[in-house]
């Protein structure tokens, strides 16, 4: 087995985690909600969303009811399809929480991987 300093192993070990938010110590969201809330933002759809991120319409349905009772507060504006169709949009909580996701996500990554590269130099 290559030792750690070996170039093999730089070349080819990336780190990796999977990051969510607690509101109060119950889950909030995670990356792939992130993924859902942003597809909400560039479609204007839930349903067009949900497949986005592989979601059927329900389960979409269900994770809006699960964050909002968590948060006490709405995430999406809706208006109801039919004639004129319908459509989501995010509500500014939901768009800063979005944005909050996003950016600590980056620095998490970027923190990580400069910490992993350090260590891989020992």
């Amino acid at each position: 087995m290559p030792s750690v300093r070996s170039p093999s192993l730089r070349r080819h070990l990336a780190p990796r985690q999977k990051l969510w938010l607690n509101w109060d110590g119950v889950f909030l969201m995670g990356p792939r909600y992130l993924r859902f809330l942003d597809a909400v933002d560039r479609t204007g759809t839930i349903r067009a969303a949900g497949q986005a991120v592989g979601w059927s319409y329900r389960t979409c349905l269900n994770r809006i009811r699960q964050m909002e009772r968590v948060l006490g507060a709405k995430v999406l504006a809706t208006t109801r399809g039919g004639s004129s169709r319908g459509g989501a949009r995010l509500t500014p909580e939901a768009r800063r929480l979005l944005q909050l996701f996003a950016r600590w996500r980056r620095e998490v990554e970027r923190l990580s991987l400069t910490a992993f590269r350090k260590l891989l130099r020992r």
